[in-house]
């Protein structure tokens, strides 16, 4: 799943909406980890991406690049979160869930925040194509 911020500021409801989906897919992923035949995920309701059997990602593009700052406490849970997982199920912590347009930071004059990652326009879209589920915010 793609979490699409392009808003300045994330309300409280988008905030709870993002930590859900994270929390929700962190469960799912670790319980798969666990489980060789995958029925411990089917199980938890929550349809993993399945183009990419992975967790969701955050982008901030448009003015949402803004948003970077505003979410820090928020962004730092989500790794604090990926991280424990990492521990708990081997998975790779390295792999990055959170991206910055790097034209729509320029653009703006905004920097990128700390454990983002910069990425143009041809990666964008190819993230997109990768992740069949979307959320803009």
């Amino acid at each position: 799943m793609i979490i699409n911020i392009t808003s300045t500021q994330l309300l409280d409801s988008n905030k709870s909406l993002i930590n859900a989906v994270f929390d929700a897919n962190l469960d799912a992923v670790l319980n798969a980890a666990f489980d060789v035949n995958n029925e411990a995920a089917s199980n938890t309701g929550v349809k993993k991406d399945l183009a990419t059997d992975s967790l969701p990602i955050i982008i901030f593009s448009g003015d949402g690049v803004f948003a970077q700052s505003s979410t820090a406490a928020l962004l730092d849970a989500l790794l604090a979160k990926r991280k424990a997982l990492s521990k708990e199920a081997e998975a790779s912590p390295s792999k990055t869930m959170l991206f910055a347009v790097k034209e729509d930071l320029a653009l703006r004059g905004a920097c990128v925040a700390n454990h983002v990652s910069i990425i143009n326009h041809r990666e964008f879209a190819e993230l997109a194509n990768r992740h069949q589920q979307w959320v803009t915010l």
